[in-house]
Parts: structure tokens; C-alpha cells; sequence
């Protein structure tokens, strides 16, 4: 165990001692119930030894092309997100569910460990009414914080480097108030659309990120890809640099996109980024018709092999396939079976299918016990190459980390992977290199120190 990792696991510890002290205190004091109405020490203690994902997890890094907790544990984080959050009422279900009680109703009745509240910048958004879809974001955030989960600000905009500096002032009062909360994932643009190039995204990103470390905020940052956030291997190619503690995101919807997008996500991971599916859908692109849970499993196997959070779009009542819930249900939480739609029974059932704790105990996702890994005898400082195999499986990338470098390497005819490095691999460095193979499983192996 790293210093980092026993540190996190001190403060935990000592979070949970004061817990069960505060309530020892309070029984005594009888400032919890008289002693007419007895209180169950049960109860108090196991707040103590029943922590929330964050009090658990901590604050968030990127570290390669994974997310990680304060302990240096793999994170992966499942939950739901909030419909566009300027429509609602009289114009439309998704401004109703921006509640503390809806929040809690997640948490408790679905296990999440993830909410996302999109705030939506237009039309008739927060363009137009900047003080009330403010508020109702703070008040999704300041409800998370509170259940001990972690919540995305989503600035949930398809024209966001048209609003630059509208989105520096949001996310400024963002990070200045919730710099300190480890909750909180800035979401810096929801998607981009198909022709706006990775180079207006990244000159974008950097302005509004520059904002958010200015106020001294190192919270996770999440930044859009183009055509709708699935070109995230364009992104990979010249990812952002000036600021770190980034990730990129990833949508889908299982009724469009499958095999081919899945290949895209594995190339980005190759190439070294991290990746976060803020949003994705059970349904076509459109968020209506053409259910497909067939393709949301492979989806959420793939996810699952590669430690991929996740928030499904979307806890609203609308009449649409994607929307989780049906348009007579409640607008408070919690919600009956009869509430909820294909989409929401699929997702609901997924949610608590997953582990209560969203942590690795390990660095890494551990290899696969299949894959075999054989380094060639011809390598040298400036010749990489290995041979990789997964039985009964194809390879569809292998990258190899040298220092704090990562490279794709390239698959030859004779079936072992090669890469010239721009720089000489140090003597005495050993190699990590990473295989990802057709079913989505990922393997890793380290080399011997290698050769001067």
C-alpha cells in the first residue's frame, strides 16, 4: 500500500471514528431522543461502518487512461442523469425532477453513486434565465454532496465555444464554491456537434479549465469530443496537455451505435486517455424508438472490462423510449415498478446488480488470466516489440507506458506489435504494456529492466 493509499484509508478511518463518537455523545447528552424514546445505537453505527461512495472514495484523478480515487484505487461510477434542466412544467417533464427528494430516491432506492444535473444553456436556458437554472443545479449538487455521492455539472451545451465566456463565469462561481468538495465533476460541453473540429473543442476546453484551476479547483474535468462526443480517438490524438486531472467524454445510444463506436472508445484507451460516459441511452440517438438492451448489455460489459463511469440518460417522465420514467409517475421519488418504463427497468435493475462499493482494490483492472504476453528478444533502446495473445480472443490494441509516456503500437504481418519510440527507452526502465482484446476484456504485463 502506497502513502497516498494509507492516508486515505487513515482519514476514512477517522471519519468514521468521529461519527461513532458524535453519536456516543449525543445518546449521552440526550440530545438524540429522551429517555422515553429510546434510540437503536444500531442506527448511529452504522453510519460508521456503512460509508457513502465519497467518504470512501475521495476526491478524483486521472492517472494514464484511468480514473482513480484518493487511495490510488480504479473508480467506476454508475447513476443516472437529469433531463435538460430548462424544460419542466409547463414546458415539459425535466425541471421537475431538480430535487433533494429525487436525489435520495436515487441513492437509496437505486444505488447510485453518480447523478448528473444538465443544465441547459439553450434555447430558453440558462442563456435566458441564468439565476434560476443556477439554482436549480446547486440544488441537485448541494443534495448529492449531502447522500455522500458524486454529481457531474453537466454545461449541457452543443454550441458551447459560442458561449466562452458565459461558461468562464459559470464554472468560475463553480469551482471558487466547490473546490474544496470532492464530490463535484465539471462537465465543460456536452457534446459537439459533427462538424465542429477537435481544435475549436480543445482551444474552448482550455479557456474554460484555465477558469476552473484559476479558482484553485483541481476537481475532475470532463471535456467534450466532436460529432457528439464519439470521436474521443480524434481527441486521443492530441489531447490536452497545459492542464491535468482530464477526461473525455464518451456517449452512445445502444439502438445507433455498437461495435464500430466500441472500437473507437478501445483506440482512445490505447492511445492513453481517460474516458467518462456521462451520458448514453438504451435507445436510438434520437432518445426515441428502437430499444436495444441486447447492445446496452455489450455496452455495459464493455464499460464494466474497462472501468468506465457512467450516467444514463435520463430520470425524467417524458414520452419517449429513452426516458427512465413513464409520464404518470411522481415527480418526488421514490417510484413503483408500475412508474417505470422499459428503458428505467432495465437501467434501475443494472444499478443494483453493481457492486454497493464503486472502488478496485487494486492500481489497475487486473489482466485477464488468458492473455500472455512475450517480449521479442530484438528490442533495444529505440525498437519496441511484444507479442500478445488471448485465447480465443482477437487483439485490438496494445500500448506500451514508458515513464510517463504512453505509445500505440502497430500490429505487423508476422502478428507482434512494434513501435519506434520518439524517445530512447531508458536502460533499466520497465514497460507496461496494455492489451485490450474483441471481447473488451483488458490485460497489462510488465517487462524486465530493459536493455542499454
Amino acid at each position: 500500500m502506497n502513502e497516498r493509499s494509507l492516508l486515505g484509508r487513515l482519514t476514512a478511518s477517522i471519519w468514521q471514528i468521529g461519527l461513532g463518537l458524535a453519536a456516543l455523545q449525543a445518546l449521552v447528552c440526550g440530545c438524540v431522543a429522551s429517555s422515553e424514546e429510546q434510540v437503536d445505537p444500531a442506527e448511529e453505527v452504522s453510519l460508521a461502518v456503512n460509508p457513502t461512495p465519497v467518504s470512501q472514495h475521495g476526491a478524483l484523478h486521472v492517472d494514464g487512461n484511468r480514473i482513480k480515487d484518493a487511495h490510488g484505487d480504479v473508480v467506476q461510477l454508475r447513476g443516472m442523469s437529469l433531463f435538460w434542466s430548462q424544460w419542466g412544467q409547463t414546458g415539459g417533464p425535466g425541471n421537475e425532477y431538480y430535487k433533494a427528494s429525487v436525489v435520495n430516491s436515487l441513492v437509496d432506492s437505486w444505488n447510485v453513486s453518480l447523478v448528473r444535473a444538465a443544465l441547459g444553456v439553450e434555447p430558453d436556458g440558462y442563456l435566458a434565465n441564468p439565476t434560476a437554472e443556477e439554482n436549480r443545479v446547486r440544488t441537485v449538487v448541494n443534495a448529492a454532496v449531502a447522500k455522500g455521492v458524486y454529481v457531474i455539472i453537466d454545461w449541457h451545451d452543443h454550441n458551447a465555444h459560442q458561449h466562452t465566456q458565459q461558461a468562464r463565469d459559470f464554472f468560475t462561481r463553480m469551482a471558487r464554491d466547490y473546490k474544496n468538495t470532492p464530490n463535484v465533476i465539471f462537465e465543460i460541453f456536452n457534446e459537439p456537434l459533427d462538424y465542429h473540429s477537435w481544435s475549436q473543442v480543445k482551444t474552448y476546453a482550455e479557456d474554460v479549465i484555465g477558469a476552473i484551476r484559476g479558482q484553485g479547483a483541481n476537481n475532475l474535468v470532463v471535456v467534450g469530443t466532436p460529432t457528439w462526443s464519439q470521436d474521443v480517438d480524434v481527441a486521443a490524438n492530441n489531447p490536452i496537455t497545459q492542464y491535468g486531472n482530464i477526461a473525455y467524454t464518451l456517449h452512445f445510444y445502444a439502438g445507433s451505435h455498437k461495435q464500430a463506436l466500441r472500437n473507437k472508445a478501445t483506440t482512445a484507451l490505447n492511445r492513453g486517455i481517460a474516458l467518462f460516459v456521462t451520458e448514453w441511452g438504451t435507445t436510438h440517438a434520437s432518445g426515441n424508438t428502437g430499444l436495444d438492451l441486447a447492445e446496452s448489455q455489450a455496452w455495459i460489459n464493455f464499460m464494466d472490462a474497462n472501468k468506465l463511469s457512467w450516467a444514463n440518460w435520463s430520470l425524467n417522465r417524458k414520452n419517449e423510449t429513452a426516458a427512465a420514467l413513464l409520464p404518470h409517475a411522481n415527480t418526488t421519488g421514490p417510484w413503483v415498478s408500475s412508474e417505470l418504463s422499459p428503458s428505467g427497468t432495465f437501467v434501475k435493475q443494472k444499478l443494483l446488480d453493481a457492486t454497493q462499493d464503486p472502488g478496485d482494490d487494486d492500481d489497475d483492472p487486473p489482466p485477464s488470466p488468458s492473455f500472455q504476453f512475450s517480449v521479442s528478444s530484438s528490442i533495444n533502446p529505440w525498437w519496441i516489440q511484444v507479442n500478445v495473445a488471448n485465447s480465443g480472443q482477437t487483439i485490438t490494441g496494445v500500448t506500451a507506458k514508458v515513464g510517463s509516456a504512453t505509445y500505440p503500437l502497430t500490429l505487423q504481418s508476422w502478428g507482434d506489435w512494434t513501435i519506434s519510440p520518439p524517445s530512447a527507452v531508458p536502460a533499466g526502465t520497465q514497460v507496461i504494456f496494455t492489451a485490450t482484446s474483441s471481447n473488451g476484456a483488458v490485460g497489462t504485463f510488465t517487462s524486465a529492466p530493459w536493455p542499454g
